[in-house]
């Protein structure tokens, strides 16, 4: 799937920068797909895709022709744009799109089947972040594998751990950062997971399935608006950005201003 998408994105940005520079004049049809197969040795599924990410940004329109290059206001206008954002911007919502698919029904199920064992895993896992002990991993991943576990379905527990590399790392995000500006994002970012894993496990141990799934949803879909928000420009200044509002987080600005180092635990 990776590789797969990697192909997709490098047609995607050679066509791209062929419409931009212009060697691609608007209005002109692009090659069949049958050349544009021939041409960078994929298959007809790969070229789709790619033609499939121009059109979303408005570079090209698909008609009975084919792909045809859009008109020169378009492509200006996207030659000004933020590239890099755009496409992490399309890369967060695909990954928390199957990441809700997977995790809200996790967590209902772990609400039905958890044992005390699994309990005070997810436990365990929420108190090494607040005491941020790192010693056994990183104590947020522990706490969504815990999570897993207690769903107690073996073949659910060996699809999600073929994700998790690319659930949790989101190593393209990081780079639209400043190295200044990581540390405390980041750090901004744990104790809001944090928060969100204390309700889903007050409504997993409460046996509490619909408010395990709420939360979950809840859980995933802030924590993904948050990136969304702050990639959207604001004077070109990140590091004033804010979370994402919700009523559960509404006192967590006050409490970092409180803290020395940007964060506080609230047990």
């Amino acid at each position: 799937m990776i590789e797969f998408s990697s192909r997709v994105d490098r047609i995607a940005k050679d066509l791209q920068e062929q419409i931009v520079q212009g060697k691609l004049s608007p209005g002109k049809r692009l090659p069949s797909e049958r050349s544009l197969c021939s041409l960078f040795g994929v298959g007809r599924t790969t070229i789709r895709e790619a033609l499939k990410s121009l059109a979303v940004r408005g570079l090209v329109t698909r008609s009975a022709r084919g792909a045809i290059v859009a008109d020169a206001e378009s492509i200006h206008h996207l030659s000004d744009a933020d590239l890099a954002g755009l496409a992490a911007q399309t890369s967060i919502r695909q990954l928390f799109e199957v990441r809700k698919l997977m995790e809200v029904r996790v967590a209902g199920w772990a609400a039905l089947r958890a044992t005390a064992d699994d309990i005070d895993a997810m436990r365990l896992a929420i108190e090494a972040d607040i005491a941020r002990d790192t010693t056994a991993g990183n104590p947020s991943r522990m706490f969504h594998d815990a999570l897993a576990r207690a769903a107690h379905n073996p073949a659910l527990v060996q699809v999600y751990e073929s994700g998790r590399s690319i659930f949790f790392r989101l190593p393209f995000y990081w780079k639209l950062f400043d190295d200044e500006q990581v540390r405390s994002v980041r750090a901004a970012r744990h104790e809001l997971a944090r928060r969100w894993h204390e309700h889903i496990l007050n409504a997993i141990a409460e046996h509490d399935a619909a408010e395990a799934e709420g939360a979950m949803f809840q859980h995933l879909d802030i924590m993904e608006k948050d990136l969304l928000n702050r990639l959207q420009p604001t004077d070109g200044d990140t590091k004033n950005q804010k979370l994402y509002s919700h009523p559960l987080l509404i006192n967590l600005e006050a409490e970092k201003k409180d803290s020395p180092d940007g964060i506080r635990s609230t047990r």
